[in-house]
């Protein structure tokens, strides 16, 4: 069939069948506007079933399947938007409270931190004990990182984008996670780690040298 005899037959059914198409348009769709958008989705599909037709059928039984079919899969579409306006997507909200919760870790981790007490009465040597113990606190946490910080938040996005990816039927939610989000925070707990080695354990180890030289002297 050549495009102009697809033309003259589409010409000719919307002429002839326009009143069986949008009897089908209006028991599908309530709204003016939803009405529009099926009739627009209904003369597509119609006019790409034209070389597909045989004559094997009446043109209106073919022209009623093709356009019951298009509001069938309207309808469908139309819910699941719909459900996915109404509902919120828990998959955010899981990222988000991951990440909540490692704030709220850190801020309680830090205020009570900071009411730690020491018990020597020099002044000096309470101020050197007292950064001693800050240091090996954030030793701790660099070392831990992966399991307070960036293992909660990795499993929350993981299960997000593989949500996203089961409702988008597209599996480059997950490409996106294994190529950028997991070497990402492979390359934080490396970060994390040289932090320790270069910064934080040379401080231990002067305080530490400190402190030992202040009790020699008292």
């Amino acid at each position: 069939m050549t495009a102009q005899d697809q033309e003259a037959t589409f010409r000719r059914w919307v002429d002839e069948h326009i009143g069986l198409m949008l009897k089908v348009v209006r028991g599908c769709a309530a709204s003016p506007q939803d009405q529009d958008d099926l009739f627009q989705d209904v003369l597509l599909q119609i006019w790409s079933s034209i070389p597909a037709y045989r004559g094997e059928a009446k043109e209106t039984t073919w022209i009623y399947r093709v356009a019951f079919n298009t509001a069938l899969a309207w309808r469908r579409g139309e819910r699941r938007r719909r459900e996915g306006h109404e509902r919120p997507n828990w998959d955010f909200l899981l990222v988000a409270f991951s990440c909540a919760g490692v704030g709220i870790f850190r801020l309680v981790n830090r205020i009570v931190q900071r009411r730690k007490q020491t018990t020597a009465n020099d002044p000096l040597k309470a101020c050197i004990e007292a950064s001693l113990n800050e240091v090996n606190h954030d030793i701790w946490l660099q070392w831990n990182i992966f399991w307070w910080g960036l293992l909660p938040l990795t499993t929350a996005l993981a299960v997000s984008f593989g949500y996203g990816s089961l409702r988008a039927h597209n599996p480059l939610f997950l490409a996106f996670l294994v190529l950028f989000v997991i070497p990402l925070d492979w390359a934080g707990y490396r970060l994390s780690q040289f932090t320790v080695r270069k910064g934080l354990e040379p401080r231990r180890q002067e305080l530490q040298t400190l402190l030992a030289s202040l009790i020699e002297n008292s």
